[in-house]
């Protein structure tokens, strides 16, 4: 009688094929198949009862004298077992389907060219592709790169060595790789709306300054002058109001990506919730099978996918939620320096500090201190950490390298300040630590202090005002 299973492993006819599964064309005879571990055995052992074992499975359960069967449990004499050899070319001549076929790979051929076939001619190989995840084909790989992901995309994975159910399987790396798609593109949108709100940003500093400029201008000229600086200001206006349309336009379409996120993120909440099902049907299945001797064992693996299943969900609706932090650059305007400053040389010091604000995930307030050393004050970065909504997925204590940068307004040249914080119990618990309901102490980095005086006396000042950066670093 042959078996119903086509697929088995061989024990003892080569070392390249040593317990690795092949899937045969024609039925095998169940005279040849271990009765225990289902392989396909050169030697074997039959025992009374008609149950067939393989060498490791028939010393599992034979004494010096008699075996039972692991099967019905039958006792035999060791002189009534029979032990036959079979000759290994006569199995091998038997067609078997390329190790390659859920990839597409029709090739038949018998069993004993199936490694040079898969080592030389096999052209379905496949891979996973390192931007999107999918299962492609690795002579297909580059063309599936130069599409951005979009050809060459198997819709079945490689069947797993517990028999997975390919069009299952096939399904949840589908729904995997949409949702990484989705992710990256959502990445994508909010990165060029950044840059663009930045270039704006610029833009409309320079604006200012040309506003500054002309309003000096017809101070000192009149006449031709003056109406020359008058239409000027009439095109900066101009260009200005232009400006705060394309921003409110920015500002729109942050809105509907929020709301695609949303949207997407319930549709990650309905499939997780289909997905769990689909694991509850599975393991229900299981148990009907297997009886209620494996009870305990399903509920356990059936919780264990429930979790998995459910951390999926909560890990994927994480990084939708905060792809939008991702900004690592901060720009601010400080008003009042005078001030600052003649309250240093009276208190000792004084500080600025700008709003709350996410950057690289973690919610910051940053500025500058004035502080005074002898006859001199000098001006270097504040810093303070607070508690934020992403803290569960950031690294903790912080390490991130700072820079402040002071900008001067006409010549736009830079000043740098900040650098790395120092890594100590005592900086990391105080300073960089996870702050809990509330905010850490504020760090004050003099390492990379500047004199207030020489802030001025290149012109970094004006109006009573610094323009300053900060950017958090990789």
């Amino acid at each position: 009688m042959a078996h119903g299973r086509q697929q088995f492993a061989l024990i003892g006819y080569s070392e390249y094929l040593e317990r690795r599964p092949l899937k045969f064309v024609d039925p095998i005879p169940a005279s040849r198949i271990c009765g225990a571990c289902g392989t396909i055995p050169r030697v074997t052992y039959t025992l009374m009862c008609g149950h067939t074992f393989c060498d490791p499975c028939y010393d599992s359960c034979a004494t010096s004298s008699e075996c039972a069967c692991p099967r019905d449990g039958d006792v035999c004499d060791r002189d009534d077992i029979t032990r036959k050899e079979y000759k290994a070319e006569q199995l091998l001549r038997r067609k078997v389907h390329c190790w390659n076929e859920v990839n597409g790979c029709p090739v038949v051929l018998p069993a004993s060219q199936i490694v040079e076939h898969l080592h030389r001619d096999c052209g379905h190989h496949v891979t996973r592709c390192p931007n999107c995840s999918a299962v492609v084909l690795s002579r297909d790989m580059c063309a599936h790169l130069k599409s951005r992901c979009t050809e060459h995309v198997l819709h079945t994975a490689p069947e797993g060595p517990q028999g997975c159910d390919v069009s299952e399987n096939a399904q949840f790396v589908a729904f995997e790789r949409k949702v990484e798609q989705r992710v990256d593109e959502l990445d994508a949108k909010l990165a060029q709306l950044s840059l663009e709100s930045i270039s704006q940003s610029d833009k409309l500093t320079e604006v200012c300054h040309n506003i500054n400029q002309l309003k000096e201008a017809l101070t000192d000229r009149f006449g031709a002058a003056s109406i020359q600086s008058l239409n000027r200001f009439d095109r900066t206006e101009a260009e200005m109001k232009a400006l705060v349309a394309h921003e409110k336009t920015i500002e729109q379409r942050v809105g509907d990506l929020d709301a695609k996120l949303g949207q997407l993120s319930l549709r990650i909440e309905s499939h997780s919730a289909k997905l769990i099902e689909f694991c509850d049907k599975k393991f229900n299945r299981l148990t009907e099978q297997f009886g209620t001797a494996s009870d305990r064992n399903a509920a356990e693996i059936k919780s264990l996918f429930s979790e998995k299943c459910e951390s999926l969900r909560t890990n994927v609706t994480s990084v939708l939620k905060s792809a939008p932090s991702d900004q690592k650059m901060h720009q601010w305007v400080l008003n009042g320096y005078a001030a600052l400053k003649e309250k240093a040389l009276k208190n000792g010091w004084s500080y600025s500090l700008s709003d709350k604000v996410y950057l690289r995930g973690y919610l910051i307030s940053w500025g500058i201190r004035f502080n005074k050393e002898g006859n001199i004050v000098y001006v270097a970065l504040l810093f303070e950490l607070h508690e934020g909504r992403e803290d569960d997925f950031l690294d903790w204590p912080f390490k991130k390298e700072l820079k402040l940068t002071i900008i001067h307004p006409e010549t736009r040249k830079e000043l740098h300040l900040g650098g790395k914080p120092y890594t100590t119990a005592e900086a990391n618990n105080k300073f960089y630590s996870r702050p809990i309901g509330g905010s850490n102490t504020r760090v004050y980095f003099s390492e990379t202090k500047v004199d207030s005086s020489d802030i001025e006396r290149d012109g970094y000042v004006k109006g009573d005002q610094l323009l300053l950066r900060f950017e958090v670093l990789d």
